[in-house]
């Protein structure tokens, strides 16, 4: 590999500030780095990607969860019903074309970006930030399908917990952040296991330099977040959708 792993660690502040301050998974920027720039193949990126991810989710679910960020009852919920997924997508990680995986990965974040632009609740409208367990209930279904794809290739469910949380559970932005902050910690310790159990194995000297990079951005985007307005919270998260999905699309053929 003509990559010298000590870069990780500048690499790993970056994508935890970006993915922590705006809440999506830091799976869908580890996994084009780790494959293109680090020279990895694809199982042992998604494993070295998900213990990376482990270390700055956890990081970042303390930093939201000293600010009352984080919804405990939807938490425990979607944690629950995404562990049965993310064990089947990690049994098919080697069994699936990786490229129709981005393609389909790539139309689905598309898709909710248009879904997220499309809802019904206006920017004036104030969220009411109960978060209940019975809406987290009705909208599992959700978690549980993406769960799947999140085993699979390590992208993880931010990109569809964030609207899940904010317009069906009607929390505040950065209650909606943090929250899947705090999900996406559980399951990528969960994926992690499951891979291993299944024989996959990271690379320990990219994973050594990036955890110190991701716990440090992780602290770093938390602090972001609550200094940005609501709207221009929704606003950037539209765009990053938007680019990672014709990214992921374009990178399928």
């Amino acid at each position: 590999m003509n990559f010298a792993p000590w870069a990780a660690l500048p690499v790993g502040i970056l994508i935890a500030t970006v993915v922590s301050a705006i809440g999506l998974g830091g799976g869908i920027f580890w996994m084009p780095f780790l494959i293109i720039v680090a020279g990895l193949e694809p199982g042992r990126a998604v494993a070295t990607s998900l213990l990376i991810q482990s270390a700055g989710m956890g990081s970042s679910s303390l930093a939201y969860a000293r600010r009352d960020c984080v919804k405990p009852g939807p938490t425990l919920i979607f944690l629950l019903v995404a562990l049965p997924g993310l064990t089947v997508g990690a049994f098919f990680t080697q069994l699936l074309d990786p490229a129709l995986t981005k393609l389909i990965l790539g139309l689905l974040v598309m898709a909710t970006a248009l879904w997220f632009v499309a809802a019904g609740q206006t920017y004036g409208s104030e969220p009411s930030g109960r978060g209940d367990t019975a809406g987290a209930w009705r909208n599992s279904w959700v978690i549980a399908v993406m769960s799947v794809a999140s085993g699979m290739l390590s992208i993880s469910m931010g990109e569809w917990l964030v609207p899940v949380l904010r317009n069906k559970l009607d929390l505040k932005m950065s209650a909606a952040i943090g929250t899947s902050i705090a999900i996406i910690f559980g399951t990528c310790v969960a994926g992690t296991a499951a891979h291993y159990l299944l024989g996959g194995r990271a690379d320990l000297a990219l994973v050594f330099w990036a955890v110190p990079g991701v716990i440090i951005g992780g602290q770093i985007g938390p602090r972001i977040a609550t200094k940005i307005d609501d709207r221009l919270l929704k606003e950037i998260f539209i765009f990053l959708l938007t680019l990672i999905g014709i990214h992921l699309i374009y990178n399928a053929y």
